[in-house]
């Protein structure tokens, strides 16, 4: 079975929602389906790395992540924010390959040098996988603070 790679384009947005209201965790997951157009202004955003995974013209799997200029390193970050590959996929080396392509679309689009990170619950969830296959090593140091909804209205 033929796995394609590609960036996501406006067309893909309904399929993209179609696949992440299957592919999500339950406790994820909405209500109502993702919304094409807020996934077309992810698609659309001049930082954004959306990569969808292919097999027989379905969409199996997704990386998204985003590259931004660094002022410290004086080159570019790139973030790999999600990674989701479809339950019935996984375990085929799909997370790993979205994993290498994000790397090389980052650092084809960001300014050297870059510097690519992820976070997870390493190694807990299936992403930790993927990222240790393609080369990623545990950092030492992660920490996340979140907002409440009401700080950030």
């Amino acid at each position: 079975m033929t796995l394609q790679i590609m960036r996501a384009t406006d067309q893909d947005s309904q399929e993209i929602a179609s696949f992440l209201a299957i592919a999500l965790p339950k406790h994820w997951r909405l209500p109502e389906l993702p919304d094409p157009a807020q996934i077309r202004r992810v698609i659309s955003h001049r930082g954004s790395i959306l990569l969808i995974a292919r097999q027989r013209e379905t969409v199996v799997g997704l990386a998204l992540g985003w590259y931004f200029p660094n002022t410290i390193g004086q080159g570019d970050t790139a973030m790999l924010d999600e990674v989701l590959v479809d339950t019935n996929s996984r375990r085929r080396g799909i997370g790993s390959e979205l994993v290498a392509a994000f790397a090389r679309t980052a650092r084809q689009l960001g300014k050297a040098p870059i510097e690519i990170w992820a976070t997870t619950d390493f190694p807990k969830e299936p992403a930790a996988t993927a990222f240790s296959r393609s080369g990623g090593k545990k950092g030492v140091l992660v920490r996340q603070c979140d907002w409440p909804r009401e700080v950030c209205a």
